[in-house]
C-alpha cells in the first residue's frame, strides 16, 4: 500500500456454505478430505470431489470487490438489503475473515456495528468502555483519562454503573458512539448507527463524525438516508448482490440506488445509466486537466456568496469577500460536539432570549409544513456598534444547514446601536420544511475594520418540531401545484 492509502482490498470475497440436508455437513468435507488422496489429475478425485459438491452450494455475500481508501476521505456505502454491505465492513473491522482476496488495513479501527456489538451484556458500563478501549490497543490509564468524556458525551448517567443487559436500545447506542468517538481511530466504521436515538443526540453524532473528518479520519458509512450520505461522505459505492455496481460521486451513487429500489428495476436496466455516468466522469477529467493552466489556477474562487450571486440577472453589491468568508467561516467553526444550547462570547453584548413565534403571537415549538412564523431574539449592545449583523440558521437532527441568513447576506443592513440599547430582531418566513425535527441557532456579531468580532452565538437554541400535512419526502416543502390534461402532441 502507498503511505496515502490506508483500506486496500482485491478481489475480495465471502462465500457461505449452504448444506442441501443435515448429513452434508459431515458427508461432503468428508468426502472432499478422502479426495485429496489422490493424484489432482485423476479420476478418483474428480469423482469424489464431485459427490462432495452436491451436498452444498455456495452463497456469495461479497464476490470480487477492489477498493483504494485514502487517509482522510469519507466513503459512502450504500445498497439494498443483503447486498453485502455488513459484510464488507465487518471484514474490514477484522470481526469477519475473507474467504479469497486480499485486505490490508492500516491504522486503528473504530467501529460501530451492530448495535452493542463488543459489549458484554453483563458488564457495567464502565468496565465495557475500559474492554473496548484495551481491545483497540489503549492502555487503562488512557481509558481512564478519557473517561469522564466518554460519559458526558453519552448522557446516560447512573446507569455508567449498572450492566449493559438492562440498557435501552438508545442508551447502547449512546454508551457505542461515545467510546468510538474517544479512542482517536484512525478508520471510523458506522453502520446505521445514527439512526436509533433522540434528535438531539443524533444531532450530536453527526457534528462528532464532522469533526473526525476535519481531523483526517478516514470514515466508512452506510446508512439509507440518502441527504446524510451525500452531505458526509466525499464518494459513495453502490453495492448490488455482493459486487460493487458502480463507484463515484455520492449523488450520482443515490440516485443510482433510488432507481434500483423500484419494483421493476433490475441491475440490467441500471447500465445505460452507468454507462452514462462514467462518460460524463471521463469528460470532467478531461476538461479539468485543460481548464489547469497557470492563469485558471492564479484566479482565486468565488465565495459562496459570489458564487450564489453571479447567476442573478441583475448585478449586486457584494460585500468585501473579506467579510463573506470571515462571517460563513466563524458562523460554522465554532459548533461544539453537543445536542445541547451552546452558547459563547457575551461580554460586548448579549442575546438576552430567542423565540418561536406563531402568526397568532403564541411562543410555540411545533409548526406545520408551510405555516408561517417569526423567529426572535432580543439582543443588547454594551458598547456602540455601527452596523450590527443578526443571523440565523436553521438545521436538521443530523447538522444539514438548511437555512442560513443574516442582515450582511440578505442586504438588510441593520442601524446602528448605542451602548446599552435593546433590540428586538424578527426573522419571519413559512416554515416550508418537511416533516422532522429542526434546530435554529441565532448570531450577533459586527465588523472592527477588517475583524469579526462575536458579540454572542447560541447555537441550537431552539429545537422545534415540523408536522408534515403530506407524504412529500427530501428537505424542502416547494408546495408544487400538479395538474394534468389531455395533451395531443408532445412537448
Amino acid at each position: 500500500m502507498s503511505n496515502d492509502t490506508i483500506i486496500e482490498a482485491k478481489g475480495l470475497t465471502k462465500a457461505y456454505r449452504i448444506w442441501t440436508d443435515p448429513g452434508s455437513r459431515l458427508k461432503s468435507p468428508a468426502l472432499e478430505a478422502l479426495a485429496t488422496a489422490f493424484p489432482k489429475a485423476s479420476a478418483p478425485r474428480r469423482a469424489l470431489a464431485a459427490r462432495a459438491a452436491r451436498g452444498f452450494r455456495d452463497f456469495y455475500a461479497l464476490r470480487d470487490v477492489g477498493l483504494n481508501i485514502k487517509r482522510g476521505e469519507a466513503l459512502g456505502i450504500i445498497g439494498r438489503n443483503g447486498s453485502g454491505k455488513s459484510t464488507l465492513l465487518q471484514m474490514i473491522a477484522g470481526t469477519l475473515t475473507p474467504t479469497t482476496g486480499t485486505l490490508s488495513v492500516n491504522g486503528r479501527v473504530s467501529a460501530l456495528l451492530e448495535l452493542g456489538s463488543g459489549f458484554n451484556p453483563d458488564f457495567t458500563g464502565r468496565e465495557n468502555v475500559f474492554i473496548n478501549g484495551a481491545i483497540l490497543g489503549l492502555s487503562r490509564a488512557q481509558m481512564a483519562e478519557r473517561f469522564d468524556a466518554i460519559a458526558d458525551f453519552a448522557e446516560i448517567g447512573d446507569f455508567i454503573d449498572q450492566p449493559v443487559k438492562i440498557y435501552s436500545s438508545g442508551m447502547m447506542m449512546r454508551l457505542a458512539f461515545a467510546v468510538a468517538a474517544h479512542v482517536d481511530p484512525d478508520i471510523l466504521i458506522v453502520d446505521e448507527a445514527l439512526s436509533v436515538g433522540d434528535a438531539r443526540f443524533q444531532l450530536k453524532c453527526a457534528r462528532a463524525i464532522d469533526r473526525f473528518i476535519a481531523q483526517g479520519v478516514t470514515l466508512l458509512f452506510v446508512s439509507h438516508d440518502a441527504s446524510l450520505v451525500k452531505r458526509l461522505c466525499h464518494h459513495a459505492i453502490l453495492l448490488e448482490r455482493g459486487q460493487v455496481l458502480y463507484a463515484g460521486k455520492p449523488n450520482d451513487v443515490v440516485n443510482l440506488y433510488s432507481k434500483l429500489l423500484i419494483d421493476s428495476t433490475t441491475v440490467e436496466s441500471l447500465q445505460d445509466d452507468i454507462t452514462a455516468l462514467r462518460a460524463k466522469e471521463t469528460k470532467e477529467l478531461t476538461e479539468k486537466s485543460q481548464s489547469s493552466s497557470p492563469s485558471a489556477q492564479s484566479r482565486p474562487p468565488l465565495s459562496d456568496f459570489q458564487a450564489l450571486a453571479s447567476d442573478t440577472a441583475e448585478p449586486i453589491d457584494l460585500p468585501p469577500d473579506e467579510q463573506t468568508q470571515a462571517l460563513l467561516t466563524d458562523e460554522r467553526e465554532h459548533v461544539p460536539v453537543s445536542g445541547q444550547e451552546f452558547a459563547y462570547g457575551g461580554e460586548l453584548g448579549r442575546i438576552q432570549s430567542v423565540v418561536a413565534l406563531a402568526a397568532t403571537g403564541e411562543a410555540r415549538t411545533w409548526f406545520t409544513t408551510g405555516e408561517s412564523a417569526t423567529l426572535r431574539m432580543v439582543v443588547e449592545a454594551f458598547e456602540d456598534l455601527h452596523e450590527p449583523i443578526f443571523a440565523l440558521t436553521v438545521k436538521n437532527n443530523a447538522g444539514v444547514e438548511i437555512y442560513g441568513t443574516n442582515t450582511l447576506f440578505s442586504q438588510q443592513p441593520a442601524t446602528p446601536m448605542k451602548t446599552g440599547e435593546k433590540r428586538t430582531v424578527d426573522f419571519s418566513f413559512d416554515f416550508n420544511l418537511i416533516q422532522g425535527h429542526y434546530f435554529l441557532s441565532f448570531g450577533f456579531t459586527h465588523f472592527v475594520g477588517d475583524k469579526l468580532v462575536v458579540l454572542q452565538r447560541r447555537y441550537d437554541a431552539i429545537k422545534i418540531d415540523i408536522h408534515g400535512l403530506d407524504r412529500t419526502f427530501g428537505i424542502a416543502n416547494l408546495k408544487a401545484v400538479i395538474t394534468s390534461s389531455p395533451s395531443s402532441k408532445p412537448i
